[in-house]
């Protein structure tokens, strides 16, 4: 049973499935691949991608009427831009957090500098959030071990994308993950699932490759045991 914490499923709201019928393909490819829960991420970026959340919830309710029918339970979050007026959003309650939970799905600019990431992390955990660090291994500023750690000290958690730790981003991206894992600074990998093609579901074989790199229980904990803490804080 995997979880998937990080997928852009729901129809024609971002850059990710476009429509219904890409979103139910999703569904089942996750299934057979052996994904049982799936917390849908809608980006949230302003002047970019700013999905009204009447359009977000009718979708999300729909899609996760059909995964129950496949097997797989849908859940809500978003994956945050970092933006000035974040807090005050997160606050209002404008946008969803992960399953209603103190957890923040954040994302940086890949060159944004690693005050920005720190002090955007910070202000997140003083005012009572958990922020997820989305796909860190794409962050220039973020490309030294000592960078992730103080992060973490920070009480920031650490996201990498299945397709990095696979080696479809490149082998140098590749080494990175690996590197961050032997180290024990990864607490989520996320599918990041946008489409059918060149960004599709590959958690399961992603899965089976830390499987057999780090061991069953370090799997176990990264795909299962980690995702059920987002669960039970809510």
């Amino acid at each position: 049973m995997l979880v998937d914490i990080h997928c852009h499923i729901l129809p024609g709201v971002d850059d990710g499935a476009p429509d219904m019928e890409t979103s139910r393909a999703m569904i089942r490819d996750a299934y057979e691949q052996g994904v049982r829960y799936i917390i849908a991420t809608p980006h949230y970026r302003p002047e970019m991608f700013e999905p009204s959340m009447k359009k977000v919830i009718r979708v999300y309710h729909e899609l996760r009427d059909y995964a129950e029918e496949v097997g797989i339970g849908l859940r809500l979050g978003c994956e945050y831009y970092r933006n000035e007026q974040m807090i005050r959003h997160l606050d209002k309650k404008l946008r969803p957090t992960m399953l209603g939970s103190r957890y923040v799905l954040t994302e940086f600019s890949t060159n944004d500098s690693f005050v920005t990431v720190r002090n955007y992390i910070y202000e997140l955990i003083t005012k009572g959030y958990r922020p997820i660090v989305a796909h860190v291994e794409r962050y220039f500023c973020c490309q030294e071990p000592e960078r992730i750690q103080e992060l973490k000290k920070l009480g920031a958690q650490i996201q990498i994308n299945a397709d990095s730790v696979l080696g479809y981003e490149g082998h140098t991206i590749k080494k990175f993950c690996a590197g961050l894992m032997k180290d024990d600074l990864v607490d989520f990998i996320g599918s990041d699932a946008h489409n059918l093609e060149g960004r599709k579901m590959n958690l399961g074989k992603c899965a089976a490759y830390v499987r057999k790199k780090m061991g069953q229980d370090y799997a176990e904990e990264i795909f299962v045991d980690n995702p059920r803490r987002i669960w039970k804080s809510r």
